[in-house]
């Protein structure tokens, strides 16, 4: 920050969209609470937290405990003018006057112009200050992976047990839920997807209680869920009874490619290239014509940098994490899906979702 120039930085964010608030703050804003939260930074790592998220009136019953400041302001207003004010007073105290924007055009002009009406205020872009930060996760935020993988395992391998032909795609994911909030899931986020059959073709869609699994039927399953703020993400399919050679062969397809990837992951490759391993192996099998496969970065939000963007490839480190996910997705069958979290090590990387990968006849 001060080699930017800068004395402080502030970040503005709107409802549950405030994974670098709970980075930088550790407040929980649930996303079901109304209001909004800006977080000042000083150069010498000093953080304040101004938040107009308050449930009833009352910080305490709003998770403001999980703040882990000195310098906490709840609003009883969200105006801008509030917001405005109360920065004023703590960039005052800090004697701070030059401050970096976050996010410069999601900054509410309603609260940058009640800023700049201050006084005293110089204001610059600082948009790649936090991102880095986040890519590369800490020996602690890796611990608390972990232990979220581990849950997410327990509660994937749960609802694959569940299936058994008659049962409906409701009660596999109700066993997935009961699972991980049993096991201390902090809130089930995009929460357990479950489809038979071709329905499963459109991949993010909610279980029915209406619909059966049948013999020889592909199950796709899909789960999320968060743990002190950090999501999860993994997939598993299942078969019941009788498997068609073709889509036996997607689905060694689909494990092989899950392989190829984790074994492309080390310090020192794009993460461009493990994608590519992922879709060589599909293509080599003869499925590149359905061939929908991905890897994403994740932590307090589902999609974070790398991006795995060809137009912007970026080299793995130690620390940084994905999701590996091959996906083969034939409209008339439904969703070939096999995904796993994995956190880049020094030698390569580790699986954080450690539940087998082949649940189907002959696997």
């Amino acid at each position: 920050m001060r080699e930017d120039g800068l004395d402080a930085l502030l970040i503005f964010e709107r409802g549950g969209d405030c994974s670098n608030t709970r980075y930088l703050t550790g407040f929980a804003h649930a996303s079901t609470f109304t209001g909004d939260s800006l977080t000042l930074v000083r150069d010498d790592g000093e953080v304040a937290l101004i938040t107009s998220a308050i449930a009833h009136g009352e910080p305490m019953h709003s998770n403001i405990q999980t703040a882990w400041l000195e310098t906490v302001r709840c609003l009883a207003s969200g105006a801008a003018e509030a917001f405005a004010a109360t920065a004023g007073e703590v960039l005052a105290a800090w004697t701070s006057r030059r401050v970096g924007l976050h996010d410069p055009d999601h900054l509410p002009l309603g609260i940058y112009r009640a800023l700049t009406a201050l006084g005293g205020l110089r204001f610059s872009p600082a948009q790649d200050l936090v991102a880095p930060l986040r890519r590369v996760k800490s020996p602690a935020e890796i611990a608390v992976l972990r232990r979220l993988g581990a849950i997410t395992a327990e509660a994937m391998g749960a609802a694959v047990a569940a299936v058994r032909e008659g049962v409906s795609e409701s009660e596999i994911a109700a066993e997935a839920h009961r699972s991980a909030i049993a096991a201390g899931a902090e809130l089930m986020a995009f929460g357990c997807y479950v489809a038979t059959g071709p329905r499963g073709a459109l991949k993010n869609v909610a279980p029915r209680p209406d619909r059966f699994v049948a013999p020889g039927e592909l199950v796709v399953i899909d789960l999320g869920l968060k743990l002190a703020g950090y999501q999860s993400d993994m997939s598993r399919n299942v078969v019941v009874g009788r498997v068609d050679p073709r889509l036996a062969d997607m689905l060694d397809a689909c494990d092989a490619a899950l392989a190829a990837g984790k074994a492309a992951t080390r310090p020192g490759v794009r993460d461009v290239d493990v994608v590519a391993a992922v879709r060589e192996v599909i293509a080599e099998r003869g499925f590149e014509a359905d061939d929908y496969s991905i890897c994403h970065s994740y932590g307090l939000d589902l999609v974070e940098a790398p991006r795995f963007d060809a137009a912007r490839p970026t080299t793995l480190t130690a620390g940084m994490t994905f999701f590996v996910e091959p996906m083969i997705i034939p409209p008339h069958v439904g969703s070939v899906c096999i995904e796993d979290m994995i956190v880049v090590t020094d030698t390569g990387c580790e699986t954080l979702t450690p539940l087998p990968t082949r649940h189907w006849p002959g696997a």
